[in-house]
């Protein structure tokens, strides 16, 4: 099977959806596909032409997403400078194009509109998303509702259920859609440390310790950890993110007066395990504004390394976090957006080592179904299934 996966995204970066991308179609090609990612890179870039520089795109590719970028790389030119919206459009239309000129059982992308084109020129075409667009935009229903009963409109895939249940609410042919959660790569953490051995490695102080990893700032909800942080003198925070967003440079400076926040920068691959491990609890921000205000999380990607990692998850009892987390069984859950809870609850954590074993124990049976070669079996099932009702 040959597919084309098309992006509008400049790699590398450090947004949560490439990270995505290229950690599932490794796990794809893994799963015996043959795959072709077309991605922009700027007009004059060495990629287009030479087969050395294409060979350096791709080892910075494995370097910076710590994944086996097991693929082919189809550089296009379609970088520019200018509005975001714009480019992004722009990059979309080119690679579409580009595409259209090779010989595929199926295209497969994130960017929706500008791979329309694809549609009636030999190729199923698969859509993925984690949002609800229909329900977050709903200028954009009407366009779902018309093609998603196309024939070449094969597949839906989306990373949760509630994701799922929206775009069935609105119209989309629920055989077309299928839930696939996101995984995490378990050779990262096959080495097991007790956190102080883990933080000794690390250079952190000898001190229950919390451990954020994601897009760093306001609107993830770090600001609620910021407050916890404050009641908790005793604790260490750490936040493991990429800090060149005005958003995180903001959180950095409203922390400026508190000597238990610790900022590490952006961590990947085996940095990133000894990170987790270093950690007495995981965080995942108990806010409702990632998924009800801004539409720009759900079911957080993070989620499932955590899962896999020995330490015990702290999240929002949220809509999306729910489909995989219970409290008290595999998770603890709290109240979104109340700060006072949320340090009850670390609280409570921190002082029974036995709840955080069992709780880790849980997650991580939990995790062994999570993995992205899981996940690349079960995406290379569904496109066989949806390529045989087309026969």
């Amino acid at each position: 099977m040959r597919i084309a996966f098309l992006t509008d995204e400049v790699l590398p970066n450090h947004g949560a959806d490439t990270l995505q991308f290229v950690n599932a179609l490794s796990a794809l090609a893994r799963a015996g596909v043959d795959v072709s990612l077309y991605l922009p890179v700027p007009p004059g870039s060495a990629a287009l032409r030479d087969p050395g520089a294409r060979a350096e795109l791709h080892a910075a590719l494995r370097a910076h997403y710590a994944a086996e970028c097991n693929f082919t790389l189809v550089p296009v030119p379609g970088a520019l400078s200018g509005p975001r919206l714009l480019t992004k459009v722009v990059s979309g239309v080119l690679t579409s194009g580009r595409a259209l000129r090779g010989d595929f059982d199926l295209v497969h992308t994130r960017t929706l509109l500008p791979s329309v084109a694809t549609l009636g020129r030999r190729w199923p075409l698969f859509f993925e998303t984690y949002r609800p667009l229909t329900e977050q935009f709903p200028a954009v229903r009407p366009v779902f509702r018309a093609l998603t009963p196309l024939r070449d409109f094969a597949g839906l895939v989306v990373h949760s259920a509630l994701v799922r249940d929206r775009f069935i609410a609105d119209g989309v042919p629920a055989e077309k859609v299928i839930t696939l959660y996101n995984g995490f790569d378990a050779k990262l953490l096959t080495t097991d440390r007790p956190a102080p051995e883990a933080r000794a490695l690390l250079g952190w102080p000898e001190r229950p310790t919390l451990l954020y990893a994601g897009r760093v700032g306001r609107p993830k909800g770090c600001d609620l950890f910021v407050a916890a942080a404050r009641q908790m003198p005793e604790v260490e925070l750490v936040f493991a993110g990429h800090l060149d967003t005005d958003d995180a440079r903001q959180l950095q400076a409203d922390c400026a007066d508190l000597p238990n926040v610790r900022f590490t920068g952006f961590l990947t691959g085996d940095a990133l395990a000894l990170a987790y491990q270093g950690a007495d609890v995981l965080l995942v921000p108990p806010s409702r504004r990632p998924l009800m205000e801004l539409g720009n999380t759900v079911m957080p990607i993070k989620l499932f390394a955590y899962l896999a990692s020995g330490r015990p998850v702290l999240a929002g009892d949220l809509p999306d976090t729910t489909e995989l987390l219970r409290d008290g069984d595999n998770a603890r859950l709290v109240t979104p957006d109340d700060v006072p809870a949320l340090v009850d609850a670390l609280r409570g954590l921190l002082a029974d080592p036995d709840l955080r074993a069992r709780l880790a124990g849980n997650a991580r049976r939990l995790a062994e179904s999570l993995t992205w070669d899981a996940r690349g079996r079960r995406l290379r099932a569904f496109y066989e299934e949806r390529l045989a009702a087309l026969d």
